[in-house]
């Protein structure tokens, strides 16, 4: 089930209205399986990958609760590699075998790996990662391990960030799920102007923008080459509406419920580095890679060499979590390669700076950095969306190579009414995310305002979903981008 199909419009409401109708004792264990059936919802086979992972999870921190001394470490480690033994064996076995047969078959010996096809269980990459940080906090005693098995499962399962995050923490939530808010209307009404707002930006911008960037990707060398860029730079902007769209709609849900969950995105293409952008982009994953290999592996404790392959083998298994190809691997490299040559050039740069006498926030400094990081990304984001390696390095061909421009504007898969409708809906999300950046929440703001300008301003926004959303036959409403990971 997902955030934007029919069923969902039927399950919420309901889900909610219960949640807050039942006495406090009945809470949790509607929530807990109401998040339940919302996985079963996928196939009785997601759902009993997550109770056996919520099993484990429990039944090994207790283990490690009550261990001492060696026995321990040794439980914490078995621990983590059947979580992450799991996680290979369904998503990253069969690149294995296949990266293993063109290794042998460079070699000059004979192997054929196994045609394998199993399945990825839903939301997977998420509710592992959610349980190995619980069992390393309970391990570095940050935490009692729990002791209500309810709480725990509800902890994993929380249907909201289930499929794809935000990836939470226990100490954060936990508390919330036993000391539920009363309702609010103000949380009703912020959470559903958050979720609509996610809906805008998955519908108006990214499934649209879909359209155009799989239509040139699927045949750059047919296209000129500033239609490849523009699609590489569609791309940058089709992913980050989407996977902001899906955090945005799972903190409505959860705020209208009286919930609250990570932040997972500020505004990232106005950072003015790499380093800053991975500070704003999928910020669960990178606060939980950050406390729980970064750091661990030595951080930048150990001197500046160390601190820079710290660097490169976080965003390698950052890239690999994303999916289990070439590509993301060289994806995640390049990204922490920028950040290594931003290291190593952030003396020089600052002294040319202050030889030209540009101040380090003046706009003749940030609005260069912004565009460059912008730029950088979107470069590593073609790896991203590639789908081979080969495939890439054709679409960067296309970039550079041929004229600039051969097909007309409605060989790209959308007319020109959609491109105009694409271009005014960005255009509105770059004003909301500047407005974000140099005066706060735009949230915040909008609930100030007058009460008929708050009810003209969100029905807009309703009517801009529904008149020029992407949706209908043929659309499919699972189709969320990090879904496949």
């Amino acid at each position: 089930m997902s955030f934007l199909s029919p069923g969902f419009f039927l399950f919420f409401p309901l889900v909610a209205l219960v949640w807050f109708l039942l006495p406090a004792p009945g809470r949790r264990p509607w929530l807990l399986l109401a998040s339940w059936w919302f996985l079963l919802c996928a196939g009785p086979e997601h759902l009993a990958f997550l109770l056996a992972a919520t099993v484990l999870t429990y039944a090994g921190a207790r283990l490690l609760d009550r261990a001492q001394g060696g026995r321990r470490k040794a439980a914490l480690v078995l621990l983590l590699l059947l979580l992450f033994g799991t996680l290979f064996l369904f998503k990253y076995l069969a690149f294995s075998l296949s990266l293993l047969e063109r290794l042998l078959q460079a070699a000059g010996l004979a192997f054929t790996s196994p045609a394998l096809e199993l399945l990825l269980p839903a939301g997977l990459s998420f509710y592992l990662f959610m349980a190995a940080g619980y069992l390393i906090d309970v391990y570095r005693r940050d935490r009692p391990a729990e002791g209500s098995f309810l709480d725990l499962a509800l902890f994993l399962s929380f249907f909201p960030y289930l499929l794809s995050g935000p990836i939470g923490r226990a100490g954060g939530l936990l508390p919330q799920f036993r000391r539920p808010a009363p309702f609010s209307w103000d949380g009703l009404r912020q959470g559903a102007l958050r979720f609509l707002w996610g809906a805008f930006k998955k519908l108006v911008i990214a499934d649209r923008l879909g359209i155009l960037v799989s239509t040139v990707y699927a045949a750059p060398d047919s296209f000129g080459r500033l239609q490849v860029m523009a699609a590489a730079l569609a791309f940058s902007i089709q992913i980050y509406c989407d996977f902001s769209a899906y955090s945005d709609m799972a903190l409505g849900c959860a705020q209208a419920m009286g919930f609250h969950l990570m932040e997972n995105f500020r505004t990232p293409y106005f950072a003015r580095s790499i380093g800053e952008f991975w500070r704003r982009w999928h910020i669960s994953l990178s606060s939980w890679f950050r406390d729980y290999l970064y750091i661990p592996l030595g951080g930048s404790r150990r001197g500046r060499r160390r601190k820079y392959l710290n660097i490169l083998i976080v965003f390698a298994v950052s890239g690999l979590w994303h999916g289990a190809a070439l590509t993301f691997l060289v994806w995640g490299l390049l990204n922490g390669l920028y950040q290594v040559v931003g290291g190593l050039t952030l003396k020089a740069r600052t002294r040319l700076r202050r030889r030209l006498g540009l101040a380090d926030h003046a706009p003749l400094t940030a609005v260069p950095q912004v565009l460059i990081t912008f730029l950088l990304s979107t470069v590593a984001w073609v790896f991203f969306k590639g789908g081979s390696f080969t495939h890439s390095l054709a679409i960067f061909r296309s970039m550079l190579t041929g004229p600039w421009l051969t097909r007309p504007l409605s060989a790209w898969g959308l007319d020109l009414p959609e491109l105009a409708a694409a271009f005014l809906a960005v255009l509105l999300l770059l004003a909301v995310d500047l407005f974000s950046v140099l005066r706060g929440s735009p949230r915040q703001r909008f609930f100030a305002l007058p009460r008929p300008a708050r009810w003209v301003l969100a029905l807009a926004l309703l009517a801009a979903v529904l008149v020029f959303g992407v949706y209908g036959t043929g659309y499919d409403p699972q189709d969320f981008i990090y879904f496949k990971f």
